[in-house]
Order: C-alpha cells, then structure tokens, then sequence
C-alpha cells in the first residue's frame, strides 16, 4: 500500500509520469494481502488463538494505514472477520494512543 501510495503521490513525477498500471498491481497484491489474512485469522478471535499477539498489532496497523491512506478501499465488507479484529484492536488505549489524525 505504501508503494501505491508514493507513486499516486510524490512530488517530483509530474500526474502525466506516474503509472496507473504499476499503482494498480500494488494495490493487487493489497488485496491479495488481505485476503490471506482473512484466511489465517478464520474465525479466530486473535491472529493465533485467544491471545493478542505481535501479528494481532501488525495486522492492526495495516488495516488502520489503509482506512488512512485508502479509505475507498471496503475490506470491512469483503473481510468481516478482520473488521471485527480491527475494531477489538482499535478499543485498545495502545492503538487509540497512536491513531493517525
């Protein structure tokens, strides 16, 4: 996402230099990302059981980055279960402590 994110964005490439195609195979392997996620989390209520862990705190910054950085993206509703992890998280005084404004 951060890729897709620079090339949309950074200052020195004029609109007409940035590529749509590379910006859009980024944003591919984001939902690819997503998606495997989706799948190793299943319907666990943490990454790995019933315990947070560090792979419950990185899955959490990537999704809070992407309601940041993309907020059109709507892996709530493609992904539930992440959704729901998300929201646990977000509850949490260490990640509402570093919300990005």
């Amino acid at each position: 996402a951060i890729l897709a994110r620079m090339e949309a964005i950074w200052p020195k490439r004029a609109e007409h230099e940035r590529s749509k195609a590379w910006i859009e195979r980024q944003m591919g392997k984001v939902h690819a990302s997503l998606k495997a996620m989706s799948q190793g989390l299943a319907d666990k209520p943490f990454c790995h059981g019933i315990h947070l862990t560090l792979a419950d705190v990185a899955a959490g910054c990537a999704l809070g980055y992407l309601d940041f950085r993309f907020p059109d993206i709507d892996w709530r509703g493609d992904y539930p279960n992440l959704a729901r992890l998300y929201e646990k998280l977000s509850q949490r005084q260490s990640f509402i402590d570093t919300r990005p404004a």
